[in-house]
């Protein structure tokens, strides 16, 4: 039996998979248009997503002091919650559970507690097992 390591999905491996996919969906996009204020510096979620994972091992644009965490950790920490329902459509997650999460985090005013709505609904272990069968 392997351990928790050696299963760990690494941010690297996490952007590589999500690089393949499209950029746009359509859940996300529009939560986007929606609830996302100001101009921002990426052109997808996709961008936005993948360049953070691939930054996992360093500090980051958000300086951060821990290096080397995994696509858990990214998943249950990130702030945006179009990313976190981008990566879910992305990841061919059952549209209706997709738009219950968006329908749970509209209208809740801090990033925060808007990425706690969707992780309610769709947690990092679904996002794990849809990402197994991309790996």
């Amino acid at each position: 039996m392997f351990g928790r390591e050696s299963l760990e999905l690494t941010g690297r491996r996490f952007a590589r998979i999500l690089l393949k996919r499209n950029a746009h969906y359509p859940i996300s996009d529009e939560y986007e248009r929606n609830h996302l204020r100001g101009p921002n510096w990426w052109t997808s979620q996709q961008e936005h997503v993948t360049s953070w994972l691939n930054e996992l091992d360093g500090h980051g644009a958000c300086n951060r002091k821990t290096r080397g965490l995994g696509a858990e950790h990214m998943y249950n920490h990130f702030q945006c919650a179009p990313s976190l329902l981008w990566i879910a459509e992305a990841l061919e997650e059952d549209p209706a559970v997709v738009q219950l999460a968006s329908a749970a985090a509209a209208g809740l005013g801090r990033r925060g507690t808007q990425c706690a709505a969707i992780r309610r609904v769709i947690p990092w272990e679904r996002i794990n097992q849809l990402a197994s069968h991309s790996r």
